[in-house]
C-alpha cells in the first residue's frame, strides 16, 4: 500500500469520526431544544455520508504488494467505520422510504428513528467504539514507519517535483512528531496535526497519482535517441537567429508568427538532428515562441524517431504520441486529471464520477490505454482543454523518414497536429516524395540543410585542426593546409557527417605522421565523395582482415538484435566454448572486471568496426574511459552498443554489403543462439536487487523473441534448452516470482523484426496484449478524430 495513501485514508477516519459524532451529539440537542429552526435536510445528510464512504473505504490489494501491520490495522478500521456508515445510510433509508408528503426530512426525524431502531443504549455504545477506532488510529499513525513515507518521496524526486516534496518531507517529520507528542503528552486537541498530515498525505497522494499515469507513458528509451545527437559544433547554426538581411534561413520569422508548420529537410546526414536538438534547446527559440504565445503560457515538446535504435517505440506512432503526452502533462501535471480521469479516479475516488470511479488497481493498466487511438484522443482533449486555461504548445519532431510505416502515415500525423488549436509544429525529414509533396509548397516555411551549412563546414573544419597539435606543428598550414580545409568542404556537398568520417580519419592519419600534402591525396584520390562508398572504403580498407569475421559478427548482432545490447552481451557472444552461458556461475562481476570488459569492448569495436558502431550510455554522458575504471553493476543495462548513423544501418543493410558480411561470417552459427546464450549470461552476472527487476523483466521478452526467431529457423531443441536454463536462472535468482507484477514496454510487439497476430481492425496485438497502430490505419484514425472539448468547464476542472 502506498504510505502516502495509507496516511491519507487514516485522517480520513479520524476526521469520519468527528463528524459522525457530531452529527449524532447536535441531533440529539435539537430534539431536546426543540430548536426546529437549526435543522439540516436529510438529503444533504445523506450525500455527505456516502461521500465519507468513499474516503473512508480501504483501496483494493494491490497484486504483488505487501501490507505492514499498521497499514492492515488502518485498513481493517476504515472498514469498521465504513459500516458504520452503512447503518447510518440504512436509517436514513428507512425515513426515506416513510415520507409521505414529500416534504423535507431533517436530523430531528433522523435522531428519533436512530434511537428508535437502535435504543439509547446501542447509540451511546456507537460513540464509545467511534472513541476507541480514533484512539486506534492515533496509535498507528504514531507508531507508523515514517522512513516509508521518506522513502516513497524519494521515489516521487525522479518526476522533478524537488521543492515541493522537500516542503512535504518537512511536513512529515512535524506531523508525526506532534502525534508522538500529543499521545506521550495525553493531549486532546490535535486539530491543527490532523490538517498537517492530511494536507501532508493529500499532495504526496497526488504527485503519487501524477507519476502513476507519467510512468504509465514513459518508456525506458523514451531519451535515448535526443541523448546521443551530438551537440551543435561551437560558432555553428548562428545563422539560425538572424536578422533579416544576414540569415539565410525564415525560421526566426515563423517561431513569432502564427503559421503552423516548419519543414526543416536534407540529404542523409546533413545535420538535421543536430539542427532540430539545438533548436529545441536554444533559450532564444523558447524566447521567439513567447512572443506567438504572447499572454498564455508555452510548453514545447520535443520527439526524435530512431529507425536504428533497436527498440520499436523509438520509430513507431505510439512512441511520438506517448513522448509529446508525456512531455505535456510533465510541464503541466493540472491537466493530468483532464487527460486520464478514470485513473486519477483510483487515487481520488471522490472526485471521479460514478460511471468510472473504482479502488480496484488491478484494472489501472487499462485506465491509461496506449493504442494509438487512444492516444490520438487524449492529446485532443489536451489541446482543447489548453484553450480555456490560455496554454500553447510547440513540438519538434525530428526524423518523419525514420517513421517504421508508410511515409504517408507521417503525412496525415502532421495534418492531425496542424488541426489542433493552439499548436505548431517543426518537423525534418528527408526530401522523400511525400514530404516535399505536403511541405515543399511554401517558400518561407522551410529550408534544406545542404544550401545552409556550408559556413557550418567550414567552421567545424578549421577549429578541429586549429586544435589539433599534430597539425599546428605542420610548416605548409597556413598554405597547404588551407587548401586541404577548401578541398574537404567542397567535396562534402553540405553532408556534415561526411565530413565528420573525413575528418576523424585525417587526425588518425596526422596522429601516424602524416603530411597535409599525404592528406591531401587521399582526399582527391582515395577517399570517394558518396557516403555509401566512404563506409565501403571503411569496411573494405580499414579493418584488418583478422579482424573481419570479428567485425561481421558484430554487425550483424547489432543489425538481428530486437534492441541495443549491452557492451556485456557483446562480450559473451565472442566467446568461443559453447556451453559457456550454461556453465557460467549465477553471481554479480566485481566493478573491476565490468571496467576492463568495457574497455576491452571498446577497443575491439574500434579496430572490428571503425567507430561505425559506439557505446552509448543510457543513463550518464560518462561513465568511464578506456583503462578500465570500476564500473557499477547497472552499467550491464546501461552501456548499449549503437550505430553512429541511420545511414550506417542503412548501409549495412543494402544487398552488396550483406553479401560481403556472409562472407566474413561464414563459420559462425545461429546469430539468434548466440544473443540467447549473451543473454542468459548477462541474466546471471546481474544483482539480484528490485532496481534489476525491470531491466531482467524486459531482457527476458528479448530473449523470448530471440527463442522463438531459433525455433522458426528449426533449432527447437537448442530453444527449449535455453528457455529451461533462462527461467532457471530467474529462479534461483529469484526473479520469477515477480514475473506478471513488474510493468514494463517490453512487449514482442515493441521489438524490432517480432511477428504479431492482426485484428480485423487493423491493430496488431502482441502477446501481452499492447496494442499498437499498423501502418496504413493512422490516416483513417486521423480522418475520423475531431478533437473534442471537455464537458466541465476548464478552469472548474482544473481548480477542484
Amino acid at each position: 500500500m502506498d504510505p502516502l495513501s495509507a496516511i491519507g485514508l487514516a485522517c480520513n477516519i479520524l476526521n469520519f469520526i468527528e463528524v459522525t459524532k457530531g452529527i449524532i451529539s447536535s441531533t440529539k440537542q435539537l430534539v431536546q431544544r426543540g430548536a426546529r429552526e437549526e435543522y439540516i435536510e436529510l438529503d444533504v445528510l445523506t450525500r455527505d455520508l456516502q461521500a465519507w464512504v468513499v474516503r473512508i473505504t480501504p483501496p483494493s490489494h494491490i497484486p504483488g504488494s505487501s501490507l505492514s501491520p499498521e497499514e492492515q490495522s488502518i485498513c481493517s478500521l476504515g472498514s469498521q467505520c465504513s459500516q458504520v456508515a452503512a447503518d447510518l445510510l440504512g436509517v436514513l433509508e428507512t425515513l426515506r422510504v416513510t415520507k409521505k408528503d414529500g416534504a423535507c426530512l431533517h436530523v430531528e426525524s433522523f435522531y428519533k428513528a436512530l434511537v428508535a431502531a437502535w435504543k439509547q443504549e446501542e447509540v451511546e455504545r456507537l460513540r464509545k467504539r467511534l472513541d476507541r477506532i480514533s484512539t486506534s488510529i492515533q496509535r498507528e499513525l504514531a507508531t507508523y514507519d515514517r522512513k516509508k513515507i521518506l522513502r516513497r518521496l524519494d521515489e516521487l524526486d525522479v518526476t522533478g517535483f524537488g521543492s515541493q516534496l522537500e516542503a512535504l518531507r518537512r511536513d512529515v517529520h512535524r506531523g508525526f512528531d506532534a502525534i508522538s507528542d500529543q499521545l506521550q503528552m495525553g493531549k486532546t486537541s490535535r486539530d491543527s496535526t490532523l490538517e498537517l498530515l492530511q494536507r501532508t498525505a493529500a499532495q504526496g497522494v497526488r504527485y503519487s497519482a501524477e507519476q502513476f499515469i507519467l510512468e504509465r507513458l514513459r518508456f525506458d528509451e523514451i531519451d535515448q535517441r535526443r541523448w546521443n545527437i551530438r551537440m551543435a559544433h561551437k560558432q555553428t547554426l548562428s545563422w539560425l537567429f538572424g536578422d533579416k538581411q544576414n540569415s539565410p534561413a525564415t525560421l526566426d520569422e515563423w517561431l513569432v508568427s502564427e503559421d503552423d508548420l516548419y519543414w526543416i529537410s536534407g540529404k542523409p546526414g546533413s545535420g538535421k538532428s543536430t539542427l532540430m536538438k539545438s533548436l529545441s534547446a536554444n533559450v532564444r527559440t523558447a524566447e521567439k515562441l513567447q512572443i506567438w504565445a504572447k499572454q498564455n503560457r508555452l510548453i514545447h515538446a520535443e520527439y526524435f524517431f530512431w529507425a536504428a535504435g533497436g527498440h520499436r517505440l523509438l520509430n513507431s506512432q505510439e512512441g511520438l504520441l506517448r513522448s509529446l503526452i508525456y512531455q505535456v502533462l510533465g510541464q503541466c501535471p493540472d491537466m493530468i486529471r483532464v487527460a486520464y480521469p478514470k485513473a486519477w479516479g483510483l487515487f481520488f475516488p471522490e472526485e471521479a464520477s460514478a460511471a468510472y470511479g473504482t479502488r480496484n488497481f488491478e484494472a489501472s493498466s487499462a485506465m491509461v490505454s496506449l493504442s494509438v487511438e487512444s492516444l490520438l484522443a487524449t492529446l485532443g482533449v489536451l489541446c482543447a482543454t489548453a484553450v480555456g486555461i490560455g496554454v500553447k504548445f510547440c513540438f519538434f519532431i525530428d526524423g518523419l523518414d525514420e517513421y517504421e510505416g508508410n511515409p504517408n502515415d507521417m503525412v496525415e500525423l502532421t495534418r492531425f497536429l496542424r488541426s489542433l488549436p493552439n499548436v505548431k509544429i517543426c518537423v525534418s525529414s528527408r526530401d522523400w516524395n511525400n514530404f516535399e509533396a505536403e511541405f515543399g509548397g511554401s517558400r518561407t516555411q522551410k529550408f534544406y540543410m545542404e544550401h545552409l551549412n556550408h559556413n557550418d563546414i567550414v567552421k567545424y573544419v578549421h577549429h578541429t585542426f586549429e586544435n589539433n597539435q599534430n597539425y599546428q606543428e605542420m610548416e605548409d598550414r597556413d598554405t597547404a593546409g588551407k587548401a586541404l580545409i577548401n578541398g574537404i568542404v567542397t567535396a562534402a556537398n553540405g553532408v556534415f557527417f561526411w565530413v565528420f568520417l573525413v575528418v576523424r580519419s585525417f587526425e588518425e592519419g596526422l596522429c601516424n605522421g602524416d603530411s597535409i600534402e599525404d592528406l591531401r591525396k587521399k582526399l582527391e584520390e582515395d577517399i570517394p565523395e558518396d557516403l555509401n562508398e566512404l563506409f565501403e572504403r571503411i569496411i573494405l580498407r580499414d579493418v584488418p582482415e583478422n579482424y573481419r569475421a570479428q567485425s561481421a559478427q558484430i554487425f550483424t548482432l547489432a543489425l538481428e538484435a530486437a534492441e541495443n545490447l549491452s557492451f556485456m552481451a557483446y562480450w559473451f557472444a565472442e566467446q568461443e566454448d559453447p556451453e559457456y552461458a550454461l556453465k557460467l556461475q549465477a553471481r554479480p562481476l566485481p566493478s573491476q572486471t565490468l571496467g576492463m570488459r568495457y574497455a576491452t569492448m571498446k577497443r575491439r569495436l574500434n579496430i572490428s568496426c571503425r567507430g561505425l558502431l559506439e557505446m552509448q550510455d543510457m543513463l550518464t554522458t560518462h561513465t568511464c574511459n578506456d583503462k578500465g575504471d570500476s564500473l557499477r553493476s547497472g552499467s550491464v543495462f546501461s552501456l548499449r552498443v549503437d550505430f553512429l548513423h541511420r545511414t550506417v544501418r542503412d548501409f549495412l543493410l543494402n544487398d552488396k554489403t550483406q553479401t560481403i558480411l556472409r562472407q566474413w561470417n561464414s563459420g559462425i552459427v545461429n546469430i539468434h543462439e548466440r544473443i540467447c546464450k549473451a543473454l542468459l549470461a548477462q541474466i546471471k552476472i546481474t544483482p539480484n536487487d528490485a532496481e534489476y527487476w525491470g531491466p531482467v523483466s524486459r531482457l527476458h521478452s528479448v530473449f523470448s523473441h530471440h527463442c522463438d526467431l531459433m525455433e522458426m529457423d528449426s533449432q527447437m531443441p537448442s530453444s527449449l534448452s535455453l528457455r529451461a536454463s533462462f527461467n532457471d536462472v530467474r529462479s534461483t535468482l529469484g526473479y520469477g516470482k515477480f514475473q506478471g507484477t513488474v510493468v514494463t514496454d517490453d512487449d514482442p510487439a515493441t521489438l524490432r523484426g517480432s511477428t504479431k497476430s492482426i485484428r480485423e481492425d487493423g491493430c496488431a496485438l502482441s502477446d501481452h496484449g499492447t496494442n499498437y497502430c499498423t501502418p496504413g490505419r493512422l490516416e483513417k484514425l486521423l480522418r475520423g478524430f475531431r478533437p473534442r472539448r471537455p464537458k466541465r468547464r476548464v478552469k472548474e476542472l482544473l481548480l477542484v
